[in-house]
């Protein structure tokens, strides 16, 4: 059975590895003392660990060198053509997601929209019946 890559970066797969050693842990160290709670965190736990083992076997890590297109991995600098603010995020795997750390996802409905562009480029999201247009400034 042939196993698709999820393209993870470098610090998506450490932050899965954590995880899977804290979930490890809380196994070993049951929170709970009624025999039901007992069982539910357990399978819980199992199910988790059996989710992030397949993340992690399954990783690609992402190269830190991108070309000019817009892919998972990259770095991309862009100008809210209305407000005329500048932010960057880097686009990454659903798992790795974090508005908090500008990590964007390449499902998101940005993230779709920015995929194979290229700098230079103007994508348009509509959200709550309103356009949003962002042009490209880098991608690295």
């Amino acid at each position: 059975m042939s196993v698709n890559p999820t393209r993870l970066t470098s610090e998506g797969i450490k932050a899965l590895a954590t995880e899977l050693m804290d979930v490890y842990d809380r196994r070993n160290k049951p929170q709970f003392n009624t025999e039901e709670m007992l069982t539910q965190e357990s399978r819980f736990s199992v199910k988790r660990i059996q989710e992030l083992e397949h993340l992690l076997y399954s990783a690609e890590l992402l190269p830190d060198e991108q070309n000019e297109i817009i892919s998972i991995g990259a770095t991309v600098k862009l100008l809210d053509v209305y407000l005329k603010e500048i932010d960057t995020y880097r686009l990454v795997h659903p798992v790795e997601a974090s508005p908090v750390k500008k990590l964007l996802s390449v499902e998101s409905l940005l993230g779709k929209e920015l995929l194979s562009k290229k700098k230079g480029d103007v994508v348009t999201i509509h959200l709550q019946g309103k356009s949003i247009q962002y042009q490209i400034i880098d991608v690295k």
